[in-house]
């Protein structure tokens, strides 16, 4: 490194640190290398002049949170910007909200937690936690506060997932009986793609005839419903690189699709583009379609044939389970699952695979 400028310094960890003067009053930025602190430096001078600078010793957590919050608009989705907003002004902010980031203790933390699990559950608790602590650790790198005090702040224990009911597969008697049931229901379709497909909700819902490819005999997955910050529904992209992916058409995806489509014809003859659409007209969510399904399940109860109760989300376990049951490969379901990993497909329906472990092991033959 060349000689350093006046004023500049190189701190024993290694960052520079850059001290200057305005009006008689001792400013500090730091940074990775020349260029960073001169920048940070004149960032620092024009907020000074317009009357907005607020130094790192003075900042409250309220201010730095807008600030963060800002910073994270432009590479963060709308979802996880609406959960911020939630967490930060429900629960962090009328605690320790007012208090100079700097000056907050890591009991004051403890406090806060204590305090929210008290109406809370044990996994939004630690939803609100999570949001604090990447609050705090960007406050560590902006160099505002040298240590999080949530650091080292451990998470409740949190009950295990109800995996043989809300996540659950269905088995074939239970498919058989729920699908029959719901044959004349507005959602029926939207149910069978979710079934035949293993898609989520949100990508199903912002499916677009342009997706269904009957040339290449693909649907294209290539988007999702989504939330914007102020809690308004949008069309983004997938939870991950991996969700953007062809899933195969068959003929039962064919007939399904083209039933679909008569049926919005009658229904919706101005909708020229999207393949589902509410009772309303509007972009399907998760409520409707978890309503539509409670609604069957009750209906099978009153004739004797009860099914314990599951969301959507047991569709795409139930696309799964059926898929390894009948040879399917475990890659090629990661594949059309859209995950990321195959530890993640395994792990997911492992558990719902105890009938075909057992068929497996009995045709097994091992000469010994």
């Amino acid at each position: 490194m060349g000689r350093l400028g006046s004023g500049t310094r190189k701190r024993a960890d290694g960052m520079l640190e850059k001290r200057f003067t305005v009006d008689g009053k001792r400013y500090s930025v730091y940074g990775k290398n020349t260029k960073e602190i001169e920048q940070k430096e004149h960032e620092t001078r024009k907020m000074i002049d317009a009357g907005i600078y607020t130094s790192n010793r003075k900042i409250t957590l309220d201010q730095y949170f807008e600030e963060w919050l800002t910073g994270k608009r432009n590479s963060t989705k709308g979802n996880s910007l609406k959960t911020y907003r939630c967490h930060y002004y429900k629960h962090i902010s009328p605690r320790i909200g007012s208090k100079k980031i700097h000056s907050i203790e890591r009991r004051e933390i403890l406090i806060l937690q204590k305090e929210i699990s008290e109406h809370l559950s044990a996994t939004t608790c630690n939803g609100i936690l999570r949001t604090l602590k990447i609050i705090l650790n960007d406050a560590v790198h902006d160099e505002i506060i040298i240590k999080s005090p949530a650091g080292g702040i451990k998470a409740l224990k949190e009950p295990e997932k109800a995996t043989e009911t809300y996540h659950r597969a269905l088995t074939e008697q239970e498919q058989k009986d729920f699908m029959k049931e719901m044959a004349n229901d507005f959602y029926y379709e939207f149910v069978a793609l979710l079934l035949c497909t293993g898609v989520r909700v949100g990508e199903a819902a912002a499916l677009t005839w342009g997706d269904i490819d009957y040339k290449e005999n693909v649907i294209h997955v290539t988007k999702t419903v989504t939330y914007n910050e102020n809690g308004t529904i949008a069309i983004g992209s997938p939870k991950s690189e991996a969700g953007n992916r062809d899933i195969p058409l068959n003929d039962t995806i064919k007939g399904v699709l083209f039933s679909q489509r008569k049926k919005l014809k009658n229904i919706f003859p101005m909708n020229e583009n999207r393949v589902f659409l509410s009772v309303y007209g509007k972009i399907v969510n998760d409520y409707a379609l978890n309503r539509a399904i409670r609604a069957v399940l009750s209906r099978l109860e009153e004739q004797g044939k009860p099914i314990e109760h599951f969301t959507a989300h047991a569709l795409r376990d139930t696309f799964a389970t059926r898929y390894i049951e009948q040879g399917g490969n475990p890659q090629t379901l990661k594949t059309i699952l859209g995950h990321s990993s195959l530890a993640m497909t395994m792990d997911l329906y492992s558990h719902v695979m105890p009938n075909t472990r057992q068929k497996e092991m009995d045709h097994l033959k091992i000469v010994i």
